[in-house]
């Protein structure tokens, strides 16, 4: 058919150029379209663009390239953009590759131009770089450009450099400022010098310090308050402490102490000198006058012998002296000489020595001194250099002066060229002259067409008007016509019909074509003035060529680019020729391609012998089918035979008449149109005649076409249908093998896992065995016989669950065996799995009992049980970790579901929400349909929520918070195109803001999709609220008693879902809480192949802090040499952790990370204690969030090498010890196990990843390891981000994005702190800011000089969400969406662009007081990427900021509930019928929860974070011990942690019957003091450092015989020993920690006063004390800050003063207080039985009870008074009036009850509570203790001082209250 077209178009081209031969006259030349890639000559032939392969289109005629890409410009692509240089391949390619100025790379190439001279590159550098390459800073610039990623950037020194050196601003590496003015310092300069204060940036007005230099250690660069040194006191430092003195010393002022013989303890101020006793004398009173002896307290006695002399100590008289002959002594008489001038001598050095230290006039003149020489050697410096450029100069000179010849060679060339170019211009104006007249010949004809046709259509018109005509002509040719007319009607023209609209489309055709003519000539038209600017700019590029000649490097360029112009001619003559010999060779190439027609002919009848064989059965049917249509054809053909002889003679009779009509009409035809008519008739037959012709040859080739279509279809059927079962074979093959993989995987967890669970209970079994041992040894049997019978009943149970777990471990053997010998098939898993399923119900239903068999003991409380139990109760917890980490999936049906335990902490979900799990799905097998995935939210659906479905085949996440849902459907990826495999999918909010992730993991060789879509509330709501009383968590569908919101309710789930986590902690689906008609047995889970995904293809662990890996017995395991090697990958961004742990007995190898840094420590033994590798170095750092290889060797046995990152840090050696260890603990170790030691009493575990671990270089997988604990596989990248912050006030964080925060902007962020003010956000533009802070406990806005501010404040340590935005047309601020306050943006802003910095917490540009708290998961807009949570470990500047949690944490709700109602929710799920891991998960949140919880609703918990096994001491308080004396009465080693910032103060101590034997641990200036003695010696061991600085620091004393041993923080301090052989030591018990009993002295010891800080883990001989200690006003170590006030714990106690209070006919009481308790006793005052005052707490609310009347004043807040905040009650009493007030709120009340006489008494006053023998006879109200803080209380305006006023019994402390 397309063959008949072509032929149909040809006859109608020929036609037109018959009718219309004006129009076809005047068409030559004909132009060519070209291809793309070619362009059109002179010469009207195509030829290929030369554009080097840059550039796909060229302009015709010119042939210039259109976009050349690949870093190329020019005409033709032939040469470099500015940057880049041009390579010339031999290929003849042209390539521009980066200027290696200084690297060839695009983020290290600084040139703005660079050519090759001869071998030399030359480059012109960008601003701010110099050098023959650019490879160094200019000046004013540093930064290192040859390192990858590095550029130059401009020295920032704030304007505060030395302006004479320009050329040395700063250090052009580092940017450091060399050369600060001004009075400033600092690497920017940025603040005063040392001894100057003020605003080093801004105002630049750095005032010199007032301080006193010689009292002062430092004054503050901003404020400029003096820091005094230790003594030294006043504004500007310049005098002592009371009681001290030295201040001329510059050195600080020492404490002067007098000795006991003084009258007074202190000096006195003046003479600084103590006032002694009779016969006493010294500066000090320190020892006896001359004619003295007998020195005690009372002073001296005086010497009763004539000469006045004698002995200090015994009295005995001595001889005069003078008097003694020097002769009858036997020592030498210079002996006595020397003595006098040695005391002569200490009188001049201690003279010079105060002169020394007076010259001050020595140290400015050496000062001086070094500046001149530092400025000489600086000028010496610089002048070499100079002197170095100047050479360098010199010969650039030479070689400049060498070139110029050859550049005036090259300037005459190019002039000859300049010259060819310009002919080559007058040419191509030639051509485009003579295209200007071809164009203008075209419109010509295009016109006489027009005319043409518009003459056709006047003739029509003529023609078809009426002519005068014979009336009986015209009725007789009107008879003929009619004639001819009802012939023509009879006539069929049907079979014409085809033809007629064939015609009718080619005639369209052919007027599209002569419009697209006419479009063609508009275009050329529309060009010329193109071809015009063309030559414009040809003609300018000249021009400035010309101006170019007279630099050197273009010049040369252009000598080049007119070279390669006469290439292109060159290259387009060859062409030309080419084309001749193409038209020459044409006859060949046709024979050619003869031949290569008859090889195709060949092989398609090859392939048609091949279809006649595979269609040879149907041959018989086709032969059959072809005699039936013969035969019909024949019968066909008689039956019309008459007819087509009728229509013949009928065709014959039409055609006379027409004959006869023509001659009628020529002789009527008097202007010529009948004429035209008949012409056009003859012309349309010839057409229709053509036209019958092609249809004849056109259905000839269909009937070829058919035939061979027949064949091939069904040639096609049959490949399809084979292809289509290879498909499904291939597909199935595919899934069956990644079927058994994921199968293997499965099988190894789950093996692994059992193993485990085995491991787990047996520990606890053995745990157990030892509870009962214990049990045993106690000597209360019959208080204990219940308890032992219950041990031992747990024990069976116990015993029960190793068989239970027992036939586990050898089924899941059996399997692994099955699957190694390969005789793995479908229903040995599904047996395995049935197995599996029933053991673990069985395993559910023991494990409850077991926990309450444990809480029947725990509540008989005897000591050693309970801390057994815990033990229990810590290593189900670890169990039930473990468990929790098992990624096993369900598979829904459409009637299941999952309920899940919600999570505990709800507020935790406020700010921001994720969920991760994997879903599959199998379009295949089940259709896609609308069904419900996951909800979470209350169980009426009609609160806040969050859920997933499938909605119109696409995934949807949707949420709602407060109004209208939001849904979001990923419609980039339906459902039914998920491959059937797990997907992973993740959603979360944060604030209002949604997002949804899709990744679908790798099929064979396709990588991983990733799909994303977003979505945001449009309200002003952002916070989740969650009741945690009524809040669900299911999956797949919903129970009967959940109601979902109208958007999830849909039919169940039909599929698999493995959860991942939420809000990035693990989390699983068998964590459930109640399952919905799931049958595991039937439902088998589906496995899941874990190495689908990118994630997971790397052989990485993840540690949490809570678990570690075990590799047993690597002896055995690696090949040992001549050095033993470890090494480890790790990944973290924590500051302390463990990396690699070995112990055996008393040696220990710990290899971990303390403040981020790389820290050894090891003792195999040694003589001299343990050996310390550690440091600073930056290389030891390794918490950046990059992977770093650590690697430890031990080499031949007495030498250990660090290395990192594979080089070389640091070595220490030792005595030769082989390594005595076969198990290594890898991230962490068992908590036993560290508490165990006082050595690892500070390791914690390791919170990161790591990649890898190697012993001996042999790789080992920890997972597979039999004792790892609590790890998982794989490290997401969440992992290593930081989304929380806690500021201590002095820090920020600084960071730069693209942000518009004064015209469109928004952010968002969660806080919480306890101080009322504080920058949280800050941003400066010019004088613009912007800021969100907190002012009097409100959040601000200001922007501007705009400002928004919040009505509530939110200073009180809850957390709190606050959303900030900027419009055009407000400013609003939101405070946890109930807070809203706007206001109108005052005018229009400009879009603002580029970057800008911020800050958060905190600014140096802002007047705002730094932020102390937390700011967790802040937000902003950013004009380059989605809303999302910033990463602050990403931030460039972090100023004194930790990143790894906020210490501050709201009481769970767990610790609310009272021990009844925990019992009571026990009982109530223990009822319930547990299956799978219900039980092991457990139903208590928090195993190592005290026994008793608090059951108010206080905001504070009742028990203050403690730190465990911890006591706080202050100066009178302690503990004692009995039984110790004999243990250490030969050997002993105490170990104890102590954190203290005491000077002074015994910490352990135990002393003899006489004075001379004791023991004693003690600070001395902040030293830590060993010392023991008897009456033989004293040995006295000192620490050089001082360790009074508030952190822990683990502190080992031990005494051997005669010898002793300090060891601090694992380094041995001091070690040294007693010259005697038989030492011993006569103690007695008790042993006393914290201080002595009071009235207790001995004058030989140093230090008797009491300490004040925290002791921890007191052991003796590595063992805790067994016995119980007595304490005295002994308090927990509280964590955390603490402040002002006396806190009473919750283990009871009350307050009193040490004297009765005088009160008259008026009372007033004042008292701020904190609770952490809602009903509680505050105050007591006693009168009498009858008479008597109390002020208490009863549910929140504030009473004052006045004998049996009760009065109270509401607090309008939510929790009452017990909300966490500080608040103030007043009484008054006078008269009969009563005045309560509460924060502001007064009730005055009238009272008939006068317990006040008008005259003053004596009245007890007590605090927190009161003895029972003082309020059991009174009718009082509350008798509760009082829990929680008070501070600033005042009776009648007296202020009433904790410390010197009060008596405090029970549990109390009085210096300081816990912040949170």
């Amino acid at each position: 058919m397309d063959r008949g077209r072509d032929m149909s178009s040809v006859v109608l081209l020929v036609l037109l150029s018959c009718i219309f031969p004006v129009l076809f006259a005047q068409q030559d030349p004909v132009y060519t379209v070209c291809a793309r890639g070619f362009f059109r000559s002179e010469r009207n032939t195509c030829l290929p663009c030369n554009c080097k392969g840059h550039a796909h289109d060229c302009e015709d005629v010119t042939g210039i390239c259109i976009g050349c890409q690949d870093h190329s410009t020019g005409d033709f692509c032939e040469r470099c953009e500015d940057g880049y240089l041009l390579q010339v391949s031999h290929d003849g390619q042209h390539k521009c590759r980066p200027c290696a100025c200084p690297v060839a790379t695009e983020t290290n190439n600084f040139a703005t131009h660079c050519d090759v001279r001869g071998v030399a590159l030359r480059c012109v550098c960008q601003i701010g770089y110099s050098g023959h390459y650019c490879e160094r800073c200019a000046p004013g610039y540093y930064g290192n450009p040859i390192r990858a990623g590095d550029s130059c950037k401009k020295c920032d020194c704030n304007g505060n450099s030395d302006p004479n050196l320009i050329f040395n601003e700063c250090h052009n590496v580092t940017g450091q400022c060399l050369h600060c003015y001004h009075n400033t310092a600092g690497d920017n300069c940025e603040k005063c010098a040392p001894g100057y204060y003020g605003d080093a940036i801004s105002a630049k007005n750095c005032h010199k310090c007032e301080c006193n230099t010689c009292g002062t250690a430092s004054c503050d660069d901003r404020t400029g308050v003096c820091h005094c040194k230790p003594g030294v006191t006043g504004r500007l430092c310049d005098r002592c402490e009371d009681g001290h003195s030295g201040f001329s010393s510059c050195m600080g002022c020492r404490r002067c102490v007098c000795a006991s013989a003084a009258l007074h303890s202190s000096c006195n101020t003046l003479t600084q000198a103590c006032q002694c006793r009779p016969g006493a004398g010294g500066r000090y009173c320190e020892s006896c006058l001359p004619g003295y002896w007998d020195y005690k307290h009372t002073g001296c006695k005086k010497c009763g012998c004539s000469e006045g002399n004698c002995d200090v100590h015994t009295g005995e008289c001595l001889p005069e002296m003078s008097q003694v002959s020097e002769c009858s002594i036997d020592c030498d008489e210079c002996i006595w000489h020397l003595i006098g001038d040695v005391r002569q001598s200490n009188k001049t050095v201690d003279q010079l020595r105060n002169s020394i230290l007076n010259i001050s006039t020595g140290a400015a003149a050496y000062d001086r001194l070094k500046y001149y020489n530092y400025t000489a050697h600086t000028l010496r410096v610089q002048f070499v250099g100079w002197r170095n450029k100047s050479a360098v100069m010199r010969k650039h000179t030479g070689e400049l002066e060498e070139e110029t010849p050859n550049l005036v060679t090259d300037a005459e060339l190019l002039t000859h060229q300049e010259e060819v170019v310009m002919s080559v211009g007058k040419q191509v104006d030639s051509d485009t002259l003579h295209s200007f007249t071809l164009s203008e010949m075209l419109a010509v004809n295009l016109t006489s067409l027009n005319v043409l046709i518009e003459d056709m259509i006047s003739d029509w018109e003529v023609y078809s008007v009426q002519q005068e005509m014979d009336p009986e002509e015209q009725k007789q040719k009107e008879s003929e016509a009619e004639q001819m007319l009802s012939h023509m009607r009879t006539l069929n023209l049907s079979p014409k019909h085809t033809l007629s609209t064939q015609e009718n489309a080619h005639t369209h055709q052919l007027l599209q074509h002569v419009r697209q003519m006419e479009k063609s000539v508009l275009l050329m038209e529309g060009r010329l003035p193109a071809v015009r600017e063309l030559m414009k700019r040809f003609s300018s590029s000249l021009t400035h060529g010309q101006i170019h000649l007279n630099k050197a490097h273009d010049t040369l360029q252009q000598t080049h680019n007119t070279h390669t112009l006469n290439l292109l001619h060159l290259q387009r003559r060859e062409a030309h020729k080419f084309r001749l010999m193409e038209n020459y060779n044409a006859v060949n190439q046709t024979v050619m391609s003869a031949n290569g027609i008859l090889v195709e002919a060949t092989v398609g009848v090859a392939d048609l012998g091949i279809m006649v064989m595979n269609v040879t059965e149907y041959h018989a049917e086709v032969d059959g089918a072809a005699v039936s249509i013969q035969e019909k054809t024949d019968q066909l053909s008689k039956a019309d035979h008459n007819l087509v002889q009728r229509a013949t003679e009928h065709a014959h009779e039409l055609q006379r008449h027409a004959h006869e009509l023509q001659h009628n009409l020529k002789g009527s035809d008097t202007h010529g149109f009948v004429q035209k008519a008949l012409e056009a008739s003859n012309v349309y037959d010839n057409i229709v005649k053509y036209i019958d012709e092609a249809d004849v040859i056109s259905v000839s080739a269909l009937n070829m076409s058919i035939r061979t279509e027949d064949a091939l279809d069904g040639l096609q059927s049959q490949l399809n249908f084979l292809k289509t079962q290879s498909g499904h074979m291939f597909k199935e093959a595919v899934t069956r093998n990644s079927d058994y993989k994921e199968v293997e995987v499965n099988v190894a967890d789950t093996k692994k896992y059992i193993e485990e669970t085995r491991e787990m209970l047996q520990t606890s079994r053995d745990t157990l065995e030892e509870l009962v041992t214990s049990m045993n040894t106690l000597q209360r049997v019959r208080k204990l016989q219940s308890t032992q019978e219950a041990a031992e009943r747990a024990l069976n149970h116990s015993a029960e669950v190793l068989g239970v777990i027992t036939p586990i471990k050898e089924q899941v053997d059996e399997w692994s065996k099955n699957m190694k010998d390969n005789q793995y098939s479908t229903s040995a898993y599904e047996q395995a799995v049935d197995s599996a399923l029933n053991t673990v119900e069985g395993l559910s239903k023991i494990v409850p009992q077991l926990l309450t068999k444990l809480r029947d003991v725990e509540e008989k409380k005897p000591v050693n049980v309970s801390t057994n139990i815990m033990r229990v109760r810590e290593l189900i917890a670890q169990a039930r970790s473990v468990a929790n980490k098992v990624q096993v999936s369900m598979k829904f049906n459409g009637q299941s579901s999952v309920e899940l335990h919600p999570p505990a902490n709800v507020d935790a979900l406020k700010a921001v929400t994720s969920i991760s799990l994997y879903v599959r799905v199998d379009p295949d097998s089940d259709p896609i349909e609308d069904r419900f995935l996951l909800y979470l939210g209350d169980k009426n659906g009609n609160k806040d929520y969050m859920g997933m479905a499938i909605k119109n085949d696409n995934l949807v996440f949707v949420y709602k918070l407060g109004g209208d849902d939001v849904e979001i459907p990923l419609s980039s990826k339906p459902v039914s195109s998920w491959p059937p495999v797990f997907n992973h999918v993740r959603v979360e909010r944060l604030g209002r803001h949604g997002k949804v992730y899709l990744t679908v993991p790798s099929q064979d060789t396709a990588a991983e999709q990733k799909f994303i879509q977003k979505g945001e509330w449009d309200g002003t709501e952002s916070l989740f609220h969650l009741d945690p009383r009524d809040t669900v968590f299911i999956i797949g569908g919903a129970p009967m008693d959940v109601k979902l919101p109208p958007a999830l309710s849909l039919a169940p789930f039909v599929g698999c879902v493995e959860l991942s986590s939420l809000n990035n902690e693990v989390i699983s689906l068998y964590n459930f809480k109640k399952l919905n008609d799931m049958n595991l047995a039937v439902s088998k889970p589906c496995p899941r192949y874990k190495l689908a995904f990118s994630q997971g293809r790397v052989a990485s662990y993840l540690f949490d802090g809570s678990g570690y890996a075990l590799v047993r017995n690597i002896e055995s395991r690696g090949r040992i040499s001549v050095f033993t090697r470890f090494d480890i990958e790790v990944r973290t961004v924590t500051h302390n952790g463990i990396l690699l742990l070995m112990a055996n007995e008393g040696n220990f190898f710990v290899l971990e990370m303390r403040n981020g840094f790389l820290r050894l420590v090891y003792d195999f033994g040694f003589a001299n204690g343990p050996i310390v590798l550690e440091g600073n170095l930056t290389k030891l750092q390794i918490n950046d969030a990059r992977y770093h290889e650590v690697s430890v060797i031990y080499h031949q046995s007495k030498k250990v090498i660090l290395l990192v990152d594979r080089s070389f840090i640091k070595s220490t050696e030792n005595e030769k010890t082989t390594l005595p260890f076969n198990d290594i603990y890898i991230g962490g170790a068992p908590s036993d196990m560290l508490q165990s030691r006082p050595e690892f009493s500070s390791l914690i575990g390791l919170k990161g990843c790591v990649k890898g671990f190697q012993f001996q270089k042999k790789d080992f997988n920890l997972l597979e390891e039999p004792g790892t604990i609590g790890i998982s596989s794989g490290c997401p990248e969440e992992s290593f981000m930081s989304h929380k912050a806690y500021f201590t006030g002095d820090g920020y964080l600084s960071s730069t994005a693209k942000i518009s925060p004064f015209s469109s902007f928004e952010g968002g962020m969660s806080f919480r702190t306890t101080q009322p003010s504080g920058l949280l956000f800050y941003h400066r533009d010019g004088t613009d800011e912007f800021s969100l802070s907190l002012e009097n406990g409100a959040v601000v806005l200001l922007t501007r000089g705009t400002k928004v501010k919040s009505k509530k404040h939110y200073s009180d340590g809850r957390p709190h969400f606050l959303v900030a935005s900027v419009t055009k047309q407000k400013y609003q601020l939101v405070v946890d969406d109930r807070d809203k306050q706007e206001k109108k943006n005052p005018g229009s802003t400009l879009q603002e662009d580029g970057v800008k910095e911020f800050y958060y917490g905190g600014s140096a540009q802002s007047n705002i007081n730094n932020f102390t708290g937390c700011i967790s998961y802040a937000y902003i807009s950013r004009q380059d990427r989605d809303i999302e949570a910033e990463d602050f470990q990403r931030y460039t500047d972090n100023v004194g900021v930790s990143l790894q949690d906020c210490p501050v944490e709201k009481t769970p709700p767990a610790v609310r509930l009272t021990r009844s109602a925990r019992h009571a929710a026990l009982h109530q799920i223990s009822s319930d019928q547990p299956v799978l891991l219900q039980s092991i998960l457990g139903v208590q949140d928090d195993p190592l929860v005290a026994p008793e919880l608090e059951a108010t609703s206080c905001y504070l918990s009742s028990r203050p974070r403690a730190v465990r096994n911890a006591h706080y001491f202050s100066s009178n308080s302690r503990q004692s011990y009995d039984g110790i004396a004999e243990v250490i009465r030969e050997r002993l080693k105490f170990s104890v942690s102590v954190r203290t910032h005491s000077w002074r103060g015994m910490m352990v101590a135990m002393h003899g019957v006489s004075d001379e034997d004791f023991i004693a641990l003690f600070l001395h200036d902040g030293k830590l003091v060993f010392t023991f003695s008897s009456a033989r010696a004293v040995l006295r061991l000192s620490s050089t450092d001082t360790y009074n600085d508030g952190s822990w620091h683990n502190v080992v004393f031990i005494r051997k015989g005669n010898r002793g041993l300090l060891v601090v923080d694992g380094v041995l301090v001091m070690e040294d020993k007693i010259q005697s052989d038989d030492f011993t030591l006569n103690l007695q018990n008790p042993l006393y920690v914290g201080s002595l009993p009071g009235g207790y002295t001995n004058k030989n010891m140093e230090v008797t006063v009491g300490f004040s800080g925290c002791l921890r883990d007191l052991r003796l001989n590595d063992h805790f004390l067994s016995s119980v200690p007595v304490s005295y006003r002994v308090t927990p170590c509280l964590e955390g800050k603490t402040e002002d006030g006396m806190f009473f714990f919750k283990e009871g106690g009350h307050a009193q003063l040490y004297t009765p209070i005088n009160v008259g006919g008026r009372l007033e009481v004042v008292m701020e207080f904190r609770p952490r308790v809602a009903t509680a006793l505050l105050l007591h005052l006693y009168i009498k039985p009858e008479e008597n005052f109390s002020l208490y707490l009863q549910n929140g609310q504030v009473f004052v009870q006045v004998n049996k009347e009760t009065y109270t004043v509401n607090v309008p807040a939510e929790n009452g008074v017990c909300d966490g905040n500080w608040h103030r009650v007043k009484v008054v009493r006078q008269g009969s009036e009563l005045i309560l007030d509460v924060d502001g709120e007064q009730k005055r009340v009238n009272s008939s009850s006068v317990p006040l006489e008008k005259d003053g008494v004596l009245m007890p006053l007590y605090i927190g509570g009161a003895p029972k023998n003082t309020i059991e006879p009174v009718s009082v109200t509350m008798k509760n203790s009082y829990v929680g803080c008070v501070r600033n209380v005042s009776i009648n305006q007296l202020s009433i001082q904790n410390k010197h006023t009060l008596f405090t019994d029970g549990v109390i402390s009085v210096d300081g209250c816990p912040v949170a």
